[in-house]
């Protein structure tokens, strides 16, 4: 077409899609009517051992086939390859990525099928759709991961429960109704109970996935003149089915949703242990699984020195959770070790640091009504997908009225914890004291307390000691 009077259809239509450069790229293949598919080459229900080990296969030769791909995680007809982060596969034009891999994923697994289903012919063709997403740095893709093992545990325990249900003689429907609002716990109790099943001892393919990556590995390449091995270190693809990040805390331990008052409880436990150990901290501000300390401006604690405030912060934080933990779960033991993941701010201004803990509260608000819908839906029926499509798009008025009409709550009679969270402080307290041949005197003395309260420009007003300076406040 060079040259000709046709070129301007290449020129002005067909328009490359560059991935941003710096960014981590993800490429997630997910079967087509794959339930369809299953059934009509009668997988195994819950699990089809031999069809998810023909996706590992498939995954292996795709790191195989493509360098640039570091890490890849599977779960049911799903598979998560992580391109490393300078990539220039294809000068990262997203349409040639992704139809690249999704086409070779797809071959290869028509060429392999034999290999695990020897007596099983295909039926109907596979096929797989897929997208691309970029993800900035190494926290977000771990996070990235975290999410899609978290959902393949909470998938698989209920798809567990609901196939031994059917099995032992329910319909479909009743399986389902029998499932309706439950919780982790509740499954595990089904399963042990009713069938004789520990969760934790089913295999771990299962419950975990698979993890795809390279591998050093020491191999002997030759013997020298005595016959002793000499070993050289190389890459070998490797499947693992292992805790990529450790499955969520508050579902191992499960914790109530949308909000378990003992866990908010300690963790406001956790943060006034800290005022107490830091007479430098002058504010708190707390929510679900999250804590934000204000030192004073002119500290010197650890000479303000970056990598010793955050260490013995977040060391000291971890320690005191632990020592509380059996405060508030009496009945139940720590299972995984807590630990928490924090970073240092500086903000130049009162005002300035006014307003970042006005955005937590206005997050925490957000978060804490959505979960309050998301979880009534699910606790009423709605599986979690029904719920996340309900809620799609919606506005706080659109989320106070749901909760309203169809479950009689009102949003603002929730308890103020969950709403607004926890500011810890230090305020002053009178108390009376014997003195030898006087009248009762008074002394003061500073208590760290923890209030549920709006921070506006009012609560500050209301106590100008905590950051001394009200006057940019207006």
């Amino acid at each position: 077409m060079a040259n000709s009077e046709y070129e301007y259809v290449k020129r002005e239509f067909e328009l490359d899609s560059l991935l941003p450069p710096s960014n981590w790229i993800v490429v997630r293949i997910d079967g087509c009517h794959f339930h369809r598919f299953s059934k009509i080459h009668t997988f195994e229900k819950p699990n089809d051992e031999r069809a998810l080990r023909l996706m590992n296969a498939c995954a292996t030769s795709m790191l195989e086939k493509f360098p640039d791909i570091v890490f890849a995680y599977g779960v049911s007809d799903e598979y998560s390859f992580v391109f490393r982060e300078e990539t220039e596969f294809y000068q990262r034009r997203e349409s040639k990525i992704l139809s690249l891999c999704v086409s070779y994923f797809t071959s290869v697994y028509v060429m392999k099928w034999k290999d695990f289903f020897p007596n099983k012919e295909l039926k109907e063709p596979p096929y797989f759709d897929g997208r691309v997403v970029c993800y900035p740095n190494l926290k977000t893709i771990r996070d990235y991961l975290a999410w899609r093992q978290v959902d393949c545990h909470i998938n698989n325990q209920y798809n567990t429960c609901f196939w031994s249900l059917v099995k032992s003689g329910k319909t479909e429907k009743e399986a389902q109704q029998a499932l309706k609002g439950t919780f982790s716990k509740d499954k595990n109790e089904l399963l042990s109970q009713q069938f004789q099943i520990n969760y934790d001892d089913e295999p771990a393919i299962f419950r975990k996935g698979s993890c795809v990556y390279r591998d050093k590995v020491e191999t002997m390449v030759k013997t020298d003149r005595c016959g002793n091995p000499i070993k050289r270190t190389r890459l070998v693809i490797t499947n693992a089915n292992v805790d990529i990040i450790g499955p969520e805390f508050s579902l191992i331990h499960s914790f109530d949703k949308p909000n378990d008052e003992a866990a908010l409880r300690l963790m406001n436990a956790s943060a006034s242990l800290m005022m107490e150990s830091f007479p430098d901290i002058v504010f708190g501000y707390g929510f679900s699984n999250e804590y934000s300390f204000v030192f004073q401006d002119k500290t010197e604690l650890y000479q303000r020195q970056e990598s010793l405030i955050l260490s013995s912060c977040t060391s000291r934080f971890t320690l005191f959770y632990m020592m509380k933990w059996k405060d508030f779960f009496p009945n139940k033991d720590l299972v995984e070790p807590p630990h928490f993941e924090a970073e240092l701010l500086c903000y130049p201004k009162q005002k300035i640091l006014c307003d970042y803990l006005s955005s937590r509260q206005a997050e925490c608000h957000t978060t804490n009504q959505y979960s309050t819908c998301f979880w009534m839906l699910v606790k009423s029926g709605k599986s979690e997908n029904e719920a996340r499509e309900i809620l799609k798009g919606t506005l706080s008025k659109d989320k106070n009225e749901l909760l309203f009409q169809q479950f009689h709550l009102n949003y603002n009679n929730e308890p103020a914890v969950f709403r607004k969270g926890s500011c810890t402080y230090r305020q002053k307290v009178e108390e009376s004291a014997d003195a030898e041949g006087r009248e009762n005197t008074t002394r003061e003395r500073w208590d760290v307390i923890v209030a549920h309260a709006d921070m506006g420009t009012e609560f500050w007003r209301k106590h100008p000691y905590i950051l001394r300076k009200l006057d940019l406040l207006g």
